[in-house]
């Protein structure tokens, strides 16, 4: 195959040019595939925590409990679910300045912030909740491995968020020191 081949197999692949309306809408930070896996992730969550909200009365036995405990665990859910609505939303629209390298250590920062309030919202609601379920229980060795069983639950899942948000802000990182 011969250069002139080349060239002209290469002018002809594909698509011709793309419309300014095409490229704007590919370009669009909401139509990220990693912003669509965060979407699905916290409309699960809604989903999860509110079933939990209008269950937990009946199910988990809510009225035989004092009205703080039943306070304390809605509280903790809505902060729950407020927090990521608002990290989503937070992180659907970034900052964007006119310096690139400005822009990616304002979100660097931000991501930071947002883990913090993320984790502490996690940690919030999972501490209601396990004081929602041991409240007034008896305990005996039985409910004592489900309870360790779900404290080290939570502390595996604490930890792999906290993982996750190291990989995003360092990615930020790595991004800020390439400028």
């Amino acid at each position: 195959m011969n250069i002139d081949d080349l060239k002209s197999g290469w002018q002809n692949t594909g698509h011709g040019p793309f419309s300014e309306k095409e490229l704007a809408m590919m370009t669009r930070v909401r139509n990220h595939p990693s912003l669509r896996k965060l979407r699905i992730k916290l409309m699960t969550e809604i989903v999860a925590l509110t079933a939990l909200l209008f269950l937990f009365y009946d199910g988990f036995d809510g009225a035989q409990k004092p009205l703080a405990v039943n306070i304390l665990l809605i509280a903790s859910i809505v902060l729950y679910i407020v927090n990521n609505a608002l990290s989503y939303f937070h992180i659907q629209n970034p900052l964007v300045s006119g310096n690139i390298r400005e822009a990616v250590a304002r979100q660097a920062r931000s991501l930071k912030m947002l883990a913090v309030l993320s984790l502490s919202s996690s940690v919030v609601y999972a501490a209601a909740l396990l004081f929602f379920l041991t409240y007034q229980t008896a305990f005996d060795q039985r409910k004592y491995i489900i309870l360790s069983a779900l404290i080290v639950t939570f502390l595996l899942l604490f930890y792999y968020s906290w993982i996750s948000w190291q990989r995003k802000i360092a990615h930020f990182r790595q991004l800020e020191a390439d400028f």
